[in-house]
């Protein structure tokens, strides 16, 4: 018996890019969440699973369109039709799912909670118990049911588990009690980066986000089939995302002139081109030379190299210090003083209260781009862009 797993679609939440300063671009990415969707049912439809089961977060809080809702009932619409299930819980962005609010979904959904946290389908009892409220601060495990002896057992859980970077604690539970609770599969949401626990008896995965919204969420989004049978529980990455942000490595230190860097950038960006969804790419230049004074050029050169490459797109472009080629000396020794600064409590903090007034000033949208939780990556950044300019004159111009 197979399903299909997936957690946190956020649907309609507007993804963080550069390429939406392109009008035709920004029509295609801005429907992305939505894209997804669709071909998360398609591809339930043509694994003819028993249910798909959505572990929390499918709206997103900052989006109270209720046409996001529309677009979910009609997805499921086909689902329904198809016979298929779709089993799902709340997670802390679902105000959305209110039933007393808005109304039933559509036929043939189940949400459940405390008042039934449990269903029966095609012989398998899946068990889940959603967010009644926006922040669950302690464990929802104790409150799940016990396995139904005799049958296949799943759990729909919204949870950060033991805790993840860029994620507040919410509904916290340990992965030992988790594995031990007696179910054969855990269907997880919450956390956006995918990965799977396993136990002699247990298989527990977190589907990661099915789209990422900015260069914080790299990879292509995707859910998880559960394939279950005689042998075991089987679990499956299902690709789904329109759009993909990617961070690209390029090495410029043999560039001897200003041509052949555009051709090297070229060159990394057409080898990340896929032909069944957009690239959304950050590149990370090292042996930059004099381009490390003109951070604006090495903008210009990459966008024009992605010109003539279909489906590629530049996000953002970072000049990166080569730690083994700075030679012994004052940068070298400034260079170890700014980073070991750089990675006291204090300076963090005072970075997160300057990037803090910044977003006070910016307009919201801008706001969005400069997300609190990616603060060490904002340091890490800026420390090499410094860096990188300081050691010009030890690369080739």
């Amino acid at each position: 018996m197979r399903f299909l797993h997936a957690a946190d679609l956020h649907l309609d939440s507007p993804l963080r890019s550069q390429a939406l300063r392109d009008p035709d671009r920004a029509r295609r990415l801005q429907g992305a969440s939505r894209l997804a969707l669709a071909r998360l049912v398609s591809a339930a439809i043509e694994e003819d699973v028993a249910a798909v089961l959505l572990a929390g977060d499918i709206f997103d809080n900052r989006v109270g369109d209720v046409t996001s809702r529309v677009a979910l009932a009609t997805e499921l619409r086909r689902l329904s039709r198809a016979g298929i299930a779709t089993v799902m819980i709340r997670g802390n962005h679902d105000a959305l799912l209110d039933y007393t609010r808005y109304g039933p979904l559509e036929e043939g959904v189940v949400i459940l909670d405390a008042a039934r946290p449990t269903l029966h389908v095609r012989g398998v009892a899946i068990h889940g118990i959603g967010f009644e409220e926006r922040h669950v601060a302690s464990s929802l495990l104790p409150r799940y049911p016990a396995a139904e002896p005799g049958l296949v057992n799943i759990g729909l859980m919204h949870t950060s588990l033991g805790g993840a970077e860029g994620h507040d604690p919410y509904a916290p539970c340990s992965e030992a009690d988790l594995l031990g609770h007696g179910y054969d599969y855990w269907a997880l949401g919450h956390i956006h980066k995918r990965f799977e626990r396993r136990s002699e008896t247990t298989l527990a995965v977190m589907p990661g986000i099915p789209q990422g919204r900015h260069a914080g969420e790299t990879g292509r989004g995707s859910a998880t089939l559960v394939e279950i049978d005689a042998n075991g529980v089987r679990a499956r990455e299902i690709a789904l995302g329109a759009v993909a942000f990617e961070t690209i490595e390029v090495d410029l230190a043999r560039a001897a002139s200003l041509g052949e860097r555009q051709e090297l950038i070229a060159r990394a960006l057409r080898s990340a081109a896929r032909p069944d969804h957009e690239i959304a790419a950050r590149l990370r230049i090292r042996g930059a030379g004099t381009l490390a004074a003109k951070a604006a050029l090495a903008q210009r050169l990459a966008e024009e190299a992605c010109e003539e490459i279909e489906g590629v797109h530049v996000e953002a472009v970072r000049l990166v210090s080569a730690p083994e080629r700075i030679a012994p000396g004052v940068v070298a020794e400034l260079a170890a003083l700014m980073k070991q600064d750089a990675e006291t409590v204090g300076f963090r903090d005072a970075a997160l209260a300057l990037l803090d007034d910044w977003r006070t000033a910016m307009p919201p949208d801008v706001a969005e781009a400069f997300d609190p939780d990616d603060i060490d990556a904002l340091i890490a950044e800026g420390l090499d862009a410094v860096i990188a300019r300081l050691t010009i004159e030890d690369e080739p111009a």
